[in-house]
């Protein structure tokens, strides 16, 4: 393993949010990928470089910007050259790949989009003894199938000294986005490599992703390296929370949790409250019709309305309530609201997310052992099949707004091998097909 020099490395981070055509949908999630790559990489006693040292450009509109900060890293660098663009990526007439800028129209792809060919030339333009380029976008596999074309130029030059380029899907697939996942899956699984609690270098980092990825069902990463760029690592050590992550550490928490909050609607049951409410008032109008007269009905009807008004905003607020997933050393808990169950790591043989087709969802399945009582409060599997009561349904990864990467990575920090594929699960019971 060999830790660059950060005083002549240079790294440049590239990441496009949003976009003037239609056609191109936002990615709120290249914000945070660039802001905690950007972190990981310059943090105090744990990243290899200088914050100066690494240029982010957010959404840059043009060519110009990016041209030059590529020139003027590919100038100073002397150790170590990376490059890093998480966004959208897109494919010209002739197939080949393109990275997409704020401004990038589909339908001119070659005139408006950053060619990937380009980027790899300034690095095989630049004097540093390793080069390093990583791209988080569709199709990025694309730019491993050029450099390994024999005969090319583009070999030829980035042959001559180490270089690794390592891409979050292969030649012909789609990268990967979660809806409401603070980064894309890729860069999600790459940040947990630079936070293992000993350095990866880039060959441990694919390792890393490639598993994360893979076990969650999505596209796996790709690799070219050559010569001895594999060893050299990113980090000197873990990556160190920040902000509330760093404050809760410090106080001793040693859990992930998931949560989300559903919007505002009214309870499961509403329908029932409605019902019992009309009945209610029903009661009220005929009993003051027949003692009382308009008068005191007007009266009543106020009084009613207004508490039913009362109990219902309640009740609304009431089931307005965060659905959480918490996984720490003990076990698995989830609550919804005031209600919640656990299961123990000790009772649990393995533990997986298993793909449904019926119900297009991702579910989180506990695979008891045998002699593990079963735990009370979880779904009894009314709404997916499982074979026996030796499984627990723990829920669908969407009920509590689950990043599949950083499910597994949690599973595997707490208790090492129980994480079982969707594969994997599949090949243990077929029953659960």
């Amino acid at each position: 393993m060999r830790f660059p020099d950060g005083a002549a490395s240079r790294v440049v981070l590239i990441g496009c949010s949003d976009f003037d055509d239609i056609g191109l949908p936002a990615i709120p999630a290249v914000k945070a990928n660039l802001a905690d790559l950007h972190s990981a990489l310059t943090q105090d006693t744990h990243g290899i470089l200088r914050p100066e040292h690494c240029r982010v450009l957010a959404d840059p509109a043009g060519h110009r910007s990016v041209g030059m900060a590529l020139a003027q890293a590919a100038r100073e660098a002397e150790d170590l050259l990376l490059v890093y663009y998480t966004g959208h990526g897109l494919l010209d007439e002739d197939g080949l790949l393109h990275l997409a800028l704020s401004s990038t129209d589909p339908g001119h792809v070659g005139f408006t989009g950053v060619p990937a060919d380009l980027v790899k030339r300034y690095l095989g333009r630049a004097r540093a003894r390793f080069r390093v380029l990583v791209l988080d976008c569709c199709f990025s596999g694309r730019a491993v199938a050029a450099m390994t074309e024999s005969g090319s130029l583009l070999t030829a030059q980035l042959d001559v000294s180490g270089t690794y380029t390592l891409t979050s899907t292969t030649a012909t697939a789609p990268s990967h986005a979660p809806p409401g996942q603070r980064h894309t899956a890729f860069t999600a699984a790459l940040l947990d490599a630079l936070s293992q609690p000993e350095p990866l270098t880039l060959d441990g980092i694919h390792q890393h992703i490639d598993t994360l990825l893979h076990g969650a069902g999505l596209p796996r990463p790709q690799k070219r390296s050559v010569n001895a760029a594999g060893d050299i690592a990113l980090v000197r050590g873990p990556v160190q929370p920040s902000g509330k992550s760093a404050k809760a550490a410090a106080d001793g928490a040693d859990e992930v949790r998931f949560r989300r909050t559903p919007p505002t609607a009214p309870p499961a049951d509403g329908h029932r409250h409605t019902i019992a409410a009309v009945f209610f008032l029903v009661v009220i109008v005929t009993l003051t019709l027949v003692f009382g007269g308009w008068r005191v009905l007007l009266i009543m009807t106020a009084a009613v309305l207004g508490f039913v008004g009362l109990i219902t905003l309640l009740a609304v607020v009431a089931e307005r309530v965060r659905y959480e997933l918490i996984i720490d050393g003990q076990g698995l808990r989830v609550a919804h609201g005031k209600r919640s169950a656990y299961v123990s790591w000790a009772d649990i043989e393995c533990v997986g997310v298993l793909r449904t087709i019926a119900n297009h969802s991702n579910v989180l399945v506990v695979r008891l052992r045998p002699d593990a009582p079963r735990p009370p409060g979880f779904d009894k599997g009314a709404n997916h099949h499982v074979p026996d009561q030796r499984y627990v349904i723990v829920g669908t990864l969407g009920t509590y707004g689950v990043d599949p990467v950083r499910l597994r990575s949690a599973i595997e920090h707490f208790v090492g091998g129980l994480y079982r594929t969707d594969q994997q699960l599949l090949e243990m019971d077929p029953r659960l097909r």
